[in-house]
């Protein structure tokens, strides 16, 4: 597979209506839902609304598209709807599901600086999704999308913990020490 095919494939998803439509709305709905709390907190604010952009993106591609996209698994009763899979890199859908929830949880990392409950968050979101996916028959409820979110997220939460430390550390050593400020 090729980054050409997998541009094909999310062009293809994001040329959808109702994926369009919910990315919108959700970036507006999601991204001032962000917003409103990272402000009363005290936390940074743009990042919030990112990891907010993040999350409607990961929705609308999952759960907004139209139709049913396998008609043998909606015909199926929603708890036997589930395929298991192993982790796996080697098609497209693969790794657009991998690099899926990575903006979210950067950006969430960057926002709560609390990299435990993003990944904890990262795996909640990818099950909930294919559960739900399972439910309303669209898509395909796969163990390995939940696998390739989960790591995918994971490791965007390692490089923006990461790079948080970094930039903090490389502020702590420009920053003048309070007492030789006062001198």
């Amino acid at each position: 597979m090729s980054m050409g095919q997998d541009a094909d494939l999310a062009e293809r998803i994001l040329n959808q209506p109702l994926v369009a439509a919910a990315m919108v709305a959700g970036c507006v709905v999601i991204g001032f839902a962000a917003l409103v709390p990272a402000k009363w907190r005290g936390r940074r604010r743009v990042p919030a609304v990112l990891a907010g952009f993040g999350l409607a993106l990961a929705l609308a591609v999952t759960l907004g598209r139209s139709g049913v996209l396998d008609p043998d698994i909606a015909t199926l009763d929603p708890l036997r709807r589930c395929v298991e899979n192993d982790f796996a890199l080697a098609s497209t859908k693969q790794r657009l599901n991998f690099y899926m929830l990575m903006p979210f949880a950067f950006f969430a990392t960057l926002t709560v600086r609390r990299p435990w409950l993003v990944m904890v968050s990262c795996a909640a979101l990818s099950a909930g999704i294919e559960l739900t996916q399972a439910l309303i028959a669209v898509g395909v409820c796969d163990s390995q999308d939940f696998y390739n979110n989960t790591v995918g997220g994971v490791i965007a939460v390692i490089a923006a913990w990461g790079l948080d430390k970094l930039v903090s550390t490389g502020k702590r050593a420009v920053e003048p020490d309070a007492a030789t400020a006062r001198r």
